[in-house]
C-alpha cells in the first residue's frame, strides 16, 4: 500500500468518525470538485464560485458542490485548460490540462509563467481565512514535453507523431494539510491573485479539488 493510499484511508476514517460523533452517518465517497474560469484581459484577480447555481458560465466538464452536500478537500491542483499547442482557444472538452507555464505549449496566453510562479491562492470559509497566500509555484509539474516528437513504428519509411505529453493524473496536485471543509450551506470565497494580467484572453484557469464528498451532509440538512 502506497503512502498516498494510506493517507487517504486515514482521512476517510477521520471523516466517518467525525460524523459519527456528531450523530450523523452520510454516505461518503471519493470525489472531485472542478472549478473553471476563462482567462480575461485586464484581470489580476479570479474568483471561483464553488456552489451549483452560482456560476455565470457553466462548463460541461466543471463539477460544483451541491448545496445539500459537504466536501473534504485533501488535494488541490492548478491548471491551464482549453488551449491548443498552436495557441488556439479550444471551446470543446477535447483538450489537455497543463500544470505548468510554457511559451511553447501555452502560446496563446503570452506570459503563462505569471500564473504558476508569481501568484497566490486564498480561500475563506464563512469569512475565516483557511488558506492564505498559498503560492502557485508549488503546483508546477513540467515533465519532458513529448508533443510532436517523431518515432519510427516499424517500416524504414514509416513514422508517427506522439500526441501526448509525459504527464500522469497526479501531476499538478499538492496535498492540503490541514484539509479544507466545504459545506453547501457555507459562504466559500476562492480567489487567485496575479501580480499582473495575463497577456491574451485565451483558454481557462482551472482549480481541481480532490477529496471526499459526503452526501446530504450540509448544515442545511441537520
Amino acid at each position: 500500500m502506497s503512502s498516498s493510499e494510506m493517507s487517504s484511508r486515514q482521512t476517510y476514517s477521520l471523516i466517518k468518525k467525525a460524523y459519527k460523533t456528531a450523530g450523523r452517518n452520510p454516505i461518503t465517497t471519493a470525489s472531485t470538485i472542478r472549478l473553471i474560469q476563462p482567462v480575461a484581459a485586464g484581470k489580476t484577480s479570479y474568483t471561483f464560485p464553488i456552489l451549483q447555481g452560482d456560476v455565470a458560465t457553466q462548463y460541461a466538464e466543471a463539477s460544483l458542490l451541491n448545496r445539500a452536500d459537504a466536501f473534504t478537500a485533501t488535494h488541490v491542483g492548478l491548471f491551464f485548460g482549453n488551449i491548443s499547442d498552436a495557441g488556439a482557444n479550444l471551446t470543446t472538452t477535447n483538450y489537455e490540462l497543463y500544470p505548468y507555464g510554457s511559451t511553447a505549449v501555452n502560446i496563446g496566453v503570452g506570459n503563462p509563467f505569471v500564473l504558476f510562479n508569481q501568484s497566490y491562492l486564498n480561500i475563506a470559509i464563512n469569512n475565516v481565512q483557511y488558506l492564505q497566500n498559498f503560492d502557485t509555484r508549488r503546483f508546477v509539474n513540467a515533465g519532458v514535453v513529448q508533443r510532436n516528437r517523431i518515432l519510427a513504428t516499424g517500416g524504414s519509411n514509416t513514422t508517427t507523431s506522439i500526441q501526448n505529453d509525459s504527464m500522469n493524473g497526479e501531476d499538478g496536485f499538492v496535498p492540503l494539510v490541514p484539509t479544507l471543509q466545504f459545506s453547501g450551506s457555507a459562504k466559500v470565497d476562492i480567489t487567485l491573485n496575479l501580480p499582473e494580467t495575463l497577456t491574451n484572453s485565451i483558454g481557462t484557469i482551472q482549480l481541481l479539488f480532490r477529496g471526499f464528498l459526503s452526501l446530504g451532509a450540509s448544515n442545511l440538512n441537520k
